[in-house]
């Protein structure tokens, strides 16, 4: 959402009133550009948001053991120290003396301790600013956060108050726990705002006095009279620049403690949020219980209130009056659920506008009261006719609040707009190796674009409207003006200099007052609005543990009766009424976060219905392995969810006996080191950390490692394999050496030899003597388990030892007939899972990594802009617009209007001193038509500013999203997916509604300013003596300012990125942190990361601040420079000149101040423009998605040749295929094995053409494919990856995401697949309630379903592709082996006749293919069938069958089941 934006300091200040992003209006003075993530679906996840971060030491040397880089690599802060020259040889006296040098470590605020004098002069900050003028500040030259304002503390505070506010019942208890902790600066803040905005209209009012005595004494002059003493000028001259010193004093301070008050309850409120998702019920979370109160912690009272109330699944909201109320109200409602998105909207938006309306929250009592005095002043100047103005005044601020309010809705169209685009956005750079591989790009550009298209349209839409509105408001003073003094006029009085000149400066300074209110107010409301909110989200039930801990008991687990339940979400309850009515067409609303149904609601009897486990009894003893079996659905993933507390408990007992350690299904990685992704926040024990590295299969991936176990982990694990990652989960479970530990189907992503040695070593050694529940679909394991849970339907069916099952239960015989032998004994040791974190030759020596050494990081380091924007920026902006002659005409409309502006004011003068002797009527006419003149102007170059500015930014983002589209997929590894996410969301965002508005008022201030002086000079030419000094102090102060308010600035920026980082990546991870009670811990870390943002956050209040002061200092010498001149040229100068320039002048220190920090925000802006345009100008491409012409037909045949083929990930890594060569014939079924890290995904990766080929070559039907278009050959392939992903949407947008397949076509691919029954009809698939159908709703990446179900889509998506060449890749790895041999029987039946490659872990996946090839390091170790290879004695394939207990017979039986199949399948 975009920042926020308002100008009003003093009189005569060039107002903008800018709506922004979330509705609401900015204000330059708060010069609050903060960086907030857009779209709340992500949610934001929102990101999570960021750009890069830095590691922060604040005091330790070392990181915390979960410190996460969650952004990027560590941003490059080296800093060239210049050796110091003599003084006489620096022209510049600023930078004479020493540079200073880099501090060890960051020193705490000098505000902590700063005197009387510094605070009030903001002298403290000067060693700052003296440190980044000199030299480029690094990272530890930011001050740690004044103690004071620590985030810890002061959350504490609130927290203490808001539950002492709800114990007593109150109404709004945030709001007044807020105020109870910040209630001095608020107080003092209000006190700073009643002086300044007095002040703001006393000035003016003065001014009155001193042309008078001009007048005075250029009427006593003409007519030789006496004139008045000019003591009594010079005195008065003083009086005002004393107003102004004041005023100007009140104002900075009035700003600052606003600013600091603001920024503050950002950081608390953020803080809050973070513990409060936490800790929030999973019922909460899904929108099934909207609480008015919260637990108290500790309250034990009221959790067993809470659990009887939940026993039958109802909720059990409080029926208070505020209840009542808060429910009433739409926008209160919690009927969507709190899902990560609309958490992290929390924390990004909504504490971003109170953030805002603190600021300046004083000024909408300031304001009517500013108001109030100015009529009065007004009344006295020019008796009854000012009420003709202000009556005008009076009607335009209805109209304009109405108007901003159709503003505020269209602005809420607008951005869900932008939530759309996000969302796709963030779906496809996510999913984007999986958009390559099927060679959808264009089609996923083209959807974007229509977005994007009616988005941009919107916005112009509403920039326009918002233009009009603000060229009336700024042309309403002068109207008002006008009319007061026509008025006045034709009343027979005659127009004096001294009442009218002093009225038009009153009229002018009303601007501020009349402008700030609806703006304030609106601000304000969103604020309220904002904090009801959150009051309502932090009073939301929170999440009970549901559990009875009794650690003397006999039992580790002991469910009684128990039954638990997933949520309904709010979408479900909506699709359950919607479904019946919904054609193809129609799309559910998507939200972006998972609902947390590990099994899916398909298993359930009604679509609508969240899974349930039923009446669960069962014990686990201390020191048992307990497995879980069942079918893809059954409830396995439930019931370790359920013990692990992460579903609903609503019947029953469940009494654990001690602690517990959870590894779920989905690795939650970190982006920080291998070994602090293990220890997971507790000490390092090496001892224990040893034996679990070796236990897990870790240390031959360690070893190849460059940096060991402190090499850096990409994002969500995403440089490691899924065996790697799950291997990592199952190390970090073991090293937390709990009691209890839950394993869900843990050797599923290993290969078999690496899973029998973690399963001997690990769950056989190291946590014997524990208790341990295993989900699995590894049959092998279940005879050396002491017991066994068979799950179906959310039921245990039976619980019982192997031998009994054996002997007594057919279905259990059944279901292990296919691994019916015994487990051989195994052969040579294991070998470890060696893929290294970037792929590398496993042939290398590997050698030892150095702990000693620091990890390089792994992420590539983010561009980072030094100095200023380059020209070269300005003008690709330009350009984008369409054309470089769009400046000059830009240009042309400034000086047009300055130029009217001037002229209206001017013809004021003229018309009071009859210069041309023309009638009433004439003035009367050219004043009021160059007023209409002026504001047509000014609306015609801010309207052209904001289409040129929007054009521009769809331009660039089109180009930027192409370019980042089509980049190679290595950019894609070693570039955090938040940085680029980042740019496309909040960068884009300042683009479409920030940058022009920037530009139109820096070029609006600069000209008017520019234009007063010119006139001030046309009649004081003397005025040009003060003026030169003036503009040297005042770029050297503005120089001096941005060096350093540059680098805080993007060190701000930087350290905002790790908080939203840490918040989201927290966020995700809930049910690890909770299941293994590291909440406090991680709470710390973020708060320790909330004062390392608002370190640099609040300095850059600071420094705004001393420029502030020193150019008000400058400015209020220039008021009295020309007060000096009008006194001493009094005789010469006629008094309606001196009038005209007086009221100017007190407007021109502001304009100055003003053009100033709108110079920071367009270079802030620029930016962003900077680094879109990297995207779209800078990336490296892959090849051509079209080259030669191809036939419709090809591959006809399917022959792939790969002749002698080498490959490298990236130039500086070895190579992962080298001189490999196989001939695949047309219609074959290849099945390719090794251990992980041989280079069975790089086959993949080079026929797709993922990564390029080094050498050799790729042949397709006799074509090579290095000749081919991209999109031509990626199109005719198609696979089934490992790790399917789904995007939002339905099961029907998943399979044909396009449109182009029948219904008919997509049912059959559902029914193939084993995802709906095979004799269920089209027709009745709503009356019979199927299990799944094409209008199921898919979450954000499928999360409603479980892992073997989206397999199974990936299956039916391969089977509607209806490709001749198919890649399956780990295809079936988490699903039983039930379900794994009906797959590959579908796979006979509709992939018969076409080319088949298949990686597999489990042999007997593919024993039954025509062929077997065996990858090595790199290269073919062995290729025949699998019968040939079988009688190999010491071959690789004859061992890796051994170990997985496959027979001659075995394979005999796969071939000729296939065989029988096919034959079958033919007739």
């Amino acid at each position: 959402m975009a920042d926020q934006k308002k100008e009003y300091e003093t009189p005569d200040t060039v107002i903008t009133i800018a709506t922004q992003a979330d509705g609401t209006t900015q204000d330059s003075l708060a010069e609050k550009s903060d960086s907030t993530l857009p779209s709340p679906t992500r949610s934001e996840k929102q990101d999570g948001d960021g750009t890069q971060e830095v590691e922060r030491d604040l005091g330790s040397n070392e990181l915390a053991a979960t410190e996460s880089y969650a952004i990027s690599a560590s941003v490059d802060t080296t800093v060239k120290v210049t050796q110091t020259k003599p003084w006489y040889k620096t022209p510049n006296p600023l930078r004479w003396g020493g540079i200073p040098p880099i501090p060890d470590k960051p020193i705490v605020s000098r505000e902590y301790k700063a005197g009387f004098l510094s605070l009030f002069t903001f002298g403290w900050i000067t060693p700052m600013m003296v440190t980044g003028y000199k030299r480029q500040l690094d990272e530890r030259d930011i001050w740690t956060v004044n103690p004071n304002r620590a985030v810890d503390p002061l959350t504490r505070k609130v927290n203490e108050a808001f539950q002492r506010r709800i114990k007593a019942g109150g109404k709004r208890p945030l709001l007044g726990a807020l105020l109870d902790t910040f209630r001095f600066e608020f107080l003092v803040s209000g006190i700073y705002a009643f002086i300044y905005s007095t002040l703001q209209i006393l000035a003016p009012f003065v001014l009155r006095y001193l042309i008078q005595f001009a007048t005075d004494a250029y009427t006593a002059k003409s007519r030789h009279q006496a004139t008045p003493p000019i003591s009594h000028g010079i005195g008065l001259v003083i009086g005002v620049t004393l107003l102004q010193i004041t005023q100007s004093i009140a104002a900075s301070h009035f700003t600052y403690t606003g600013m600091m008050l603001g920024g503050q309850s950002r950081g608390v409120l953020t803080s809050m949020i973070y513990e409060k998702a936490m800790m929030i019920s999973s019922r909460a979370k899904a929108g099934g219980i909207s609480h008015d109160k919260t637990p108290e912690p500790d309250s034990t009272d009221k959790s067993n209130k809470n659990k009887n109330a939940d026993t039958n699944g109802n909720s059990n909201t409080m029926k208070s009056k505020k209840g009542k109320d808060q429910n009433a109200k739409g926008d209160l409602k919690n009927d969507v659920g709190w899902t990560n998105g609309r958490i992290t909207t929390l924390m990004s938006i909504d504490t971003n506008r109170i953030d805002l309306a603190c600021s300046f929250l004083h000024l909408a009592w300031a304001s009517p009261l500013a108001c109030i005095i100015t009529l009065v002043l007004l009344l006295i100047n020019l008796t009854y006719s000012a009420l003709t103005g202000f009556a005008l005044l009076v009607i335009g601020v209805p109209v304009f609040t109405m108007a901003i309010r159709k503003l505020f809705h269209r602005r809420k169209a607008i951005n869900k707009m932008t939530d759309k685009r996000m969302s796709l956005t963030q779906e496809i750079i996510e999913s984007v190796r999986f958009v390559k591989y099927f060679g959808w790009e264009p089609a996923f550009l083209d959807r974007l674009e229509q977005i994007r298209l009616k988005e941009i349209h919107a916005i112009q839409a509403l920039l326009a409207t918002r233009n009009g509105i603000n060229s009336i408001s700024l042309s309403l003073p002068i109207f008002a003006s006008i009319l007061s003094f026509v008025t006045y006029s034709l009343t027979d009085h005659g127009l004096e200099p001294a009442k009218v000149f002093s009225s038009l400066a009153l009229f002018n300074s009303l601007r501020i007052p009349l402008n700030l209110l609806p703006l304030t107010l609106g601000q304000a409301s969103d604020a309220w609005s904002s904090l009801k909110r959150i009051e309502q989200f932090m009073l939301e039930e929170e999440r009970e543990e549901g559990m009875v801990w009794k650690p003397e008991g006999e039992h580790a687990i002991e469910l009684r009766s128990a039954s638990f339940t997933w949520e309904k979400t709010h979408k479900q309850q909506k699709a359950e009424g919607q479904d019946a009515v919904q054609g193809k067409d129609t799309k559910p609303k998507t939200d972006p976060e998972k609902s947390g149904t590990i099994e899916s609601k398909a298993s359930s009897d009604n679509e609508g219905e969240p899974f349930r486990l039923q009446d669960v009894n069962f014990k686990a003893g201390r020191n048992e392995l307990i497995a879980v079996i069942g079918t893809v659905g059954s409830g396995k993933s439930s019931l370790l969810a359920a013990l692990a507390g992460h579903i609903r408990k609503t019947n029953g007992d469940a009494i654990f006996g001690a602690s517990r350690a959870f590894c779920p299904q989905y690795a939650w990685i970190q982006n920080t080191s291998l070994q602090n992704n293990i220890t997971f926040g507790k000490e390092l024990d090496e001892d224990w950390y040893q034996k679990v590295i070796e236990a897990c299969a870790l240390q031959a991936d360690l070893d190849m490692l460059p940096h060991g176990d402190q090499t850096e982990i990409g994002e969500r694990g995403i440089t490691i394999s899924g065996g790697q990652k799950q291997r990592l989960n199952i190390a970090r479970a073991i090293y937390f050496d709990a009691d209890i530990v839950l394993m869900d189907d843990p050797l599923s992503a290993v290969d078999a030899h690496v899973g029998r040695h973690i399963f001997d070593n690990a769950i056989l050694g190291l946590l014997r003597g524990k208790c341990l529940i295993l989900a699995t679909h590894q049959l092998w394991v279940l005879d050396r388990c002491d017991r066994i849970v068979w799950m179906e339907d959310g039921k245990i069916q039976t619980i019982d030892t192997y031998e009994n099952l054996m002997n007594n239960h057919q279905g259990f015989q059944a279901l292990l007939e296919p691994t019916a032998p015994k487990e051989k004994q195994e052969g040579e040791g294991i070998a470890a899972d060696t893929k290294e974190l970037t792929p590398v030759d496993d042939t290398a020596d590997p050698k030892k990594p150095d702990k000693h050494k620091k990890a390089a990081p792994l992420m590539q380091q983010e561009e980072r802009a030094e100095d200023s924007v380059p020209w070269s920026v300005y003008s690709a902006y330009v350009r984008a617009s369409g054309t470089i002659l769009n400046a000059p005409l830009g240009l042309l409309l400034l000086i047009l209007s300055q130029g009217a502006n001037i002229s209206t004011n001017l013809w004021l003068s003229f018309w009071i001193s009859d210069k041309f002797q023309y009638s009433t009527g004439l003035y009367i006419g050219v004043y009021v038509a160059l007023g209409v003149a002026q504001a047509l102007l000014l609306f015609a170059f801010s309207l052209l500013l904001s289409v040129l500015g929007t054009n521009s930014s769809k331009a660039m983002f089109q180009q930027a999203m192409t370019r980042v589209l089509r980049a190679p997929i290595s950019f894609f590894d070693i570039t955090p997916l938040g940085r680029i996410i980042n740019r496309f969301s909040r960068d884009v965002d300042v683009l479409d509604n920030n940058l022009s508005d920037a530009i139109r008022m820096y070029l609006v201030t600069v000209g008017s300013a520019n234009a007063i002086f010119i006139l001030i000079i046309a009649y004081f030419y003397y005025f040009t003596i003060a003026l030169v000094p003036f503009y040297i102090f005042y770029i050297g102060a503005a120089t001096y300012y941005r060096s350093s308010a540059r680098e805080i600035k993007r060190y701000e920026s930087i350290l905002r990125s790790k908080v939203f980082a840490r918040f989201s990546e927290g966020l995700s991870g809930v049910a690890s942190i909770q299941a293994y009670g590291l909440k406090d811990r991680f709470i710390n870390d973020l708060r320790s990361s909330i004062d390392s943002m608002n370190a640099a956050y609040y300095l850059t209040f600071a420094n705004q601040r001393w420029l502030t002061m020193r150019l008000d200092a400058l400015g209020n010498l220039l008021v009295f420079i020309v007060g000096i001149l009008v006194v001493t040229s009094r005789f010469s100068v006629d008094p309606s000149i001196s009038g005209l320039v007086l009221s100017y002048v007190l407007s021109v220190v502001q304009m100055l101040q003003f053009s100033i920090r709108q110079l920071s925000e367009v270079d802030k802006g620029m930016n962003s423009v900077e680094r879109l345009r990297y995207f779209g100008v800078e990336l490296e491409q892959e090849a051509p998605l079209h080259t030669i012409d191809m036939r419709e037909s090809w591959p006809e045949k399917g022959e792939i040749i790969f002749n002698n083929v080498d490959m490298r990930y990236r130039k500086d890594l070895p190579l992962v295929l080298q001189g490999l060569s196989i001939h695949i014939k047309g219609g074959e079924s290849i099945g390719i094995v090794g251990r992980t890290g041989a280079g069975k995904s790089s086959i993949t990766s080079a026929l797709f053409r993922l990564v390029e080929i080094s050498g050799g070559s790729i042949t397709i039907d006799n074509i090579d494919i290095s000749r081919i278009g991209l999109l031509d050959l990626r199109s005719r392939l198609t696979i089934i990856p490992q790790d399917p992903m789904l995007f939002q949407g339905t099961i029907r947008s998943n399979l044909d995401p396009f449109d182009e397949h029948t219904d008919m076509a997509l049912w059959s691919a559902l029914r193939q697949s084993g995802l709906t029954q095979t004799d269920e009809k089209t027709e009745d698939r709503r009356d019979n309630g199927p299990k799944i159908h094409l209008d199921s709703i898919v979450e954000e990446n499928g999360m409603n379903f479980s892992l073997g179900q989206r397999q199974l889509m990936a299956l039916a998506r391969a089977l509607v592709r209806d490709s001749r060449i198919i890649v399956c890749d780990e295809a079936t790895s988490s699903v039983d082996m039930e379900t794994d041999k009906n797959i590959q029987l579908t796979m006979a039946a509709g992939f018969r006749g076409k080319t088949v490659l298949c990686i597999a872990h489990r042999l007997q996946t593919i024993i039954g293919y025509d062929r077997i090839c065996v990858v090595d390091s790199g290269k073919i170790a062995e290729l025949d069938t699998p019968a040939n290879l079988y009688r190999q004695e010491g071959g690789i394939f004859r061992g890796m069958c051994e170990r997985s207990g496959i027979r001659p017979e075995d394979i005999e039986s796969a071939r000729d089941t296939m065989t029988a199949f096919n034959d079958t399948k033919r007739r």
